[in-house]
This record gives C-alpha cells, sequence and structure tokens, in this order.
C-alpha cells in the first residue's frame, strides 16, 4: 500500500481510527435499541437527520453556492448512502453486532474492486488482490458460521450486512472522485444534505413517534444516531479530502475488531443477546476478523 506510509495521509488514517472506535459503539447501542423493539425504519430515519445535521456547517466552510451538477450527484450519492445504512440496521436486527461488524470489513475489497469496475483506478487487480478474495470467503464462514439454533436469522443477517458493505462500498469508491471534481466540501454538503431530504420520505413508515423519549430503548436509539453519524462525519472527511479510499478503508475495518471487544466486555452487562454467546462463537468469530484482517493487508 503505497499511500499507507505517505505523511500527507495520516491525517485520514486517523480519522479511520477514531471513526471505527465511534462505529462500534454506534453499532452496538442501535442493536440494544432494537432488542428493545425500537423500529427499524425510525432508527435509520433519526440517525439520517442528526447526521444531515452534522453536515449543515460544511455549507459556511466552502466557498460558493452548490451548482446544479453538485446537487444532482450528490443526491445520487445519498441515495446510496441512504440504502446502505438502511441494510446496516436490517443487519444489525437479524444477526449480531459482533457479527456484522467485522463483515463490513470485506469494504476494504470491495472498494479496490469498485475502483478497477468504474474506471477510477488504472491498475488492473492483481494476483494478491484474487488471493484476498478467495480468503474473504473462508472469514466470513467463520464469522457468520450460525451459533447453535441461530441459522437461519444468522444466514439473513449475513446477506444483509454483506449487501451493505457493498453500498457502502460503492459510496466510498465514488465520492473521492466526484469530490476532487470539485470542493470536497461542498459536496459533502450536497450528499449528505440531500439524504437528510430523501430521509423524510421514510416517514410515513416509522414505527413509532419520531422523537419519542418514554421507552428505555428510546436513548438507546439517540446514542447510536449521534455515535453513528460522528463516525460518518470523520469518515467522509477521511474519503472525500484525500484520495486513498482503500487504505482508508483498511483502517477503518479496525471497527469489527472494536466491536468485537466491546460485546465481549459489556455485552453481558448490556443486557445483549449476542453477550450469552458462547467463547467458542467469539474465538471464531475474532479469527475471522484477524483473517479479514490478513485479506486486507494483501490489497494494501
Amino acid at each position: 500500500m503505497s499511500g499507507l506510509y505517505g505523511a500527507e495521509n495520516w491525517a485520514a488514517y486517523l480519522l479511520a481510527l477514531l471513526a471505527g472506535l465511534i462505529y462500534a459503539g454506534g453499532a452496538i447501542a442501535g442493536k440494544k435499541a432494537l432488542e428493545l423493539g425500537c423500529g427499524q425504519v425510525r432508527t435509520v430515519i433519526l440517525s439520517n437527520l442528526i447526521l444531515s445535521v452534522c453536515f449543515i456547517p460544511h455549507f459556511f466552510l466552502s466557498p460558493g453556492w452548490p451548482t446544479l451538477s453538485e446537487w444532482i450527484t450528490g443526491t445520487g450519492l445519498g441515495v446510496i448512502f441512504l440504502l446502505a445504512q438502511a441494510l446496516l440496521f436490517r443487519a444489525l436486527r437479524a444477526g449480531d453486532a459482533s457479527m456484522v461488524s467485522p463483515l463490513m470489513g470485506i469494504k476494504s475489497i470491495l472498494v479496490a474492486f469498485f475502483l478497477v469496475i468504474l474506471g477510477f483506478s488504472h491498475e488492473p487487480l492483481s494476483a494478491s488482490t484474487w488471493c484476498a478474495a478467495g480468503l474473504t470467503a473462508v472469514a466470513v464462514a467463520l464469522i457468520g458460521w450460525p451459533a447453535r439454533h441461530s441459522g437461519r436469522s444468522s444466514a439473513k443477517g449475513i446477506l444483509l450486512a454483506l449487501a451493505s458493505a457493498a453500498a457502502f462500498s460503492l459510496l466510498d469508491s465514488m465520492v473521492p472522485h466526484f469530490s476532487h471534481q470539485t470542493d470536497p466540501i461542498r459536496m459533502l454538503f450536497c450528499i449528505f444534505g440531500s439524504l437528510g431530504f430523501l430521509t423524510l420520505f421514510l416517514l410515513p413508515w416509522k414505527e413509532e413517534a419520531l422523537f419519542r423519549r418514554g421507552v428505555p430503548g428510546d436513548n438507546w436509539v439517540w446514542r447510536s444516531g449521534l455515535l453513528i453519524a460522528l463516525q460518518a462525519v470523520l469518515m467522509s472527511t477521511a474519503i472525500a479530502c484525500y484520495r486513498v479510499p482503500t487504505e482508508v478503508n483498511v483502517v477503518y475495518s479496525s471497527r469489527g475488531l472494536w466491536t468485537l471487544l466491546f460485546v465481549a466486555w459489556l455485552g453481558k452487562r448490556l443486557g445483549l443477546n449476542e453477550g450469552s454467546l458462547s467463547p467458542w462463537v467469539k474465538a471464531r468469530r475474532l479469527a475471522g476478523c484477524i483473517l479479514l484482517g490478513v485479506c486486507i493487508l494483501l490489497i494494501a
């Protein structure tokens, strides 16, 4: 990974590392909210609205007004983000956070593929990338192999997590290309400004009052929304302002390990269902997470 050691990119890697740590907390909070009965659509709406608000300052930090072309591009990217975010929360409802988060680590490999497929990279896929793709299948099996009595729900969670990872990977491969054709800060405002507007169309399908605060799970919804929004601000800044999306995702994939550690440490204390997973399942997921890290380094 030639770009990984460039001094000019270290800010991006630090942002991605911090984003991965914060994401782990957000994923666990979101999983807890869903287990306490909070609606998935409402959770997505709150998370995206909070995220959109966080990007309002970007309008004042960028010179000039967004053009029609920038709004069209930003809206298209916002649609992809909305789909990816919805799939992510659906995956968290169907599967364990300690399974979903490590699986999202395949983003690094998928970003590399999308960069080539979309023509944003002039380098062909190397033999190590193909090797990493094969080993990734083994890592996914280790992480997602169902715990006892959870086969169908585990398989559903795996498929949804992989779909979410693919959507986020497509987004991450496109954002640097389009953001560097204009002002990156202004493009981020267009993407997440349009995301907030698009999210409003989900309001008729919310399961309960949007700003309800009377149920224990409601506090977890807000915690999740704030943490997910904060990590998205950090990660999107690293992606848009530095042209090293694959390398940034390598560092960001640490969120899988953070989530595993948080679940092992706090799972039972928080009353998460996955807190009672057997040591064998936890060890297997950790092994898969480490193997996935090896796969990612192969393409670095």
